[in-house]
């Protein structure tokens, strides 16, 4: 899991006149600058500028894992080559589990080193680590810890806390609450060095999005509201209207509108022409009935209906991670549901649906539709049954962020319901412990008191 960090000088040997110059190999170089701790940091955004990155903020890989998992494509009408579903993908998540220890590897080195320097490039270097960091442990909590729960948040295993860089160490899993404020205490270390300088990507509504998230996923509502709110009112961020929504969702490389922050924004990367062909791959199984129902009988007057399907229901979104103003607006509204302030839940979720349905109506108590009884998701996070207002939350979000990688783990957070596809006469069952990813059976077989995750025996 932790790999020792080398930097090599390569042998130079230079020719000329029949004669040699030797430059003697020089082993093992640690870094001792601000700018060469720095260089290790610049290695890992330029993965996320170029779009390789499928740790941090994650790729069209990542997301071709997740879409293939969820239920938002109809396996059982065209397979194409994605993901059927979840258990074709627990060796693929062992080795993300041991690839993103290797960026909490390097942000840990510049850590250690870069405390207490006083310079610029060490306080922007250290605030992007402390980010980096928090990122990669919430996207470990939430893809290989259990969902959130209230009652067991001192019992199930979380995430090993690792605060310094030492090949031998051996920690155990810890409880997901602690894992929750270790995260947290990561991001507030960040946003304390004050991030400006857009060159590290993690500036300070970056971060607190990321913040906010966390909060959201672990049913912290009164700080989802607080962080929320903060980036709603002081960002400057404000929500696509319909008429620039398709050119913000669909921009191939800029970061434009009501995006925070996304993944491949250069336009010269080598990994483009591979790019090309995920967009392909991920157009070959059409959307799912329950998804196109959501846009109503006229679904040319939702903007987002037109950006994200052709004709035949297959994908026309750019499949890119990104962190986007609505999703801010939909934990907001969430949040303010679960605090039983149902007003301001309201006043969001119809703040949405202005910008994104032409002519809607807003949604009042006495509007809003039925529940449905055919729904996948049932119960919410508290394994209560839905009811209107929050089943009107649910079906916003899964139209606004289709195809980003959000209803895999929305379908985790409410109950993880379970179901099955059939392809060439085979039935694959996605079960609820199949919602929460093994952890690498190399750091189990290396210390025997190292929680597995339930429902996996080898």
């Amino acid at each position: 899991m932790y790999r020792k960090f080398n930097i090599l000088i390569i042998t130079v040997i230079l020719t000329g006149c029949g004669r040699y110059l030797d430059v003697q190999p020089q082993g093992e170089v640690i870094p001792r600058t601000d700018e060469e701790f720095a260089s290790i940091l610049h290695t890992r955004l330029r993965e996320i500028e170029g779009g390789g990155d499928e740790c941090i903020i994650g790729n069209m890989e990542v997301i071709a894992r997740l879409e293939g998992c969820a239920d938002d494509l109809d396996a059982n009408i065209a397979s194409g080559s994605l993901t059927l579903y979840s258990g074709e993908c627990i060796n693929t998540m062992q080795l993300y589990y041991e690839d993103i220890w290797e960026v909490v590897r390097d942000c840990n080195i510049l850590i250690e080193n870069l405390s207490g320097r006083s310079t610029e490039t060490a306080a922007s270097s250290l605030s992007a680590a402390y980010a980096i960091k928090g990122i990669c442990y919430y996207n470990l909590l939430r893809n290989f810890c259990q969902p959130w729960n209230d009652g067991k948040a001192d019992e199930l295993p979380g995430i090993p806390v690792v605060d310094k860089f030492d090949i031998n160490a051996k920690p155990l899993r810890g409880t997901v609450r602690q894992t929750y404020e270790y995260i947290d205490g990561l991001f507030r270390k960040s946003l304390e060095l004050n991030p400006k300088d857009k060159t590290y990507i993690f500036t300070e509504w970056i971060v607190k999005a990321y913040r906010a998230k966390l909060a959201f996923w672990c049913c912290d509502w009164p700080g989802t509201r607080e962080i929320c709110g903060d980036i709603l009112d002081n960002s400057g961020f404000i929500l696509t209207p319909a008429p620039e929504y398709e050119e913000m969702i669909n921009s191939k490389y800029d970061t434009i509108g009501e995006v925070l922050v996304r993944s491949h924004i250069n336009n010269s990367s080598e990994l483009d022409w591979y790019f090309t062909y995920m967009k392909g791959y991920l157009a070959s199984r059409p959307a799912c009935a329950s998804l196109i129902k959501l846009f109503g009988p006229e679904p040319e007057k939702d903007v987002r209906y037109a950006a994200s399907f052709d004709r035949k229901r297959f994908n026309v979104k750019v499949p890119e991670c990104r962190v986007r103003l609505s999703e801010i607006v939909l934990m907001m509204a969430e949040a303010a549901y679960h605090e039983n302030d149902r007003e301001t839940a309201l006043r969001w979720l119809n703040e949405l649906r202005h910008n994104r349905i032409e002519g809607v109506e807003p949604l009042t108590e006495d509007n809003l539709p039925a529940v449905r009884d055919d729904d996948r998701i049932k119960v919410d996070v508290y394994g209560k049954p839905l009811t209107p207002l929050l089943q009107a939350i649910f079906d916003e979000r899964r139209k606004e962020l289709y195809m980003e990688g959000d209803r895999w783990f929305e379908l985790k957070r409410n109950g993880r319901p379970e179901w099955w596809i059939i392809s060439n006469g085979l039935k694959y069952s996605t079960l609820e412990y199949l919602y929460t990813a093994p952890v690498s059976k190399q750091d189990v077989d290396l210390n025997p008191d190292f929680e597995q995750n339930p429902g996996y025996v080898y």
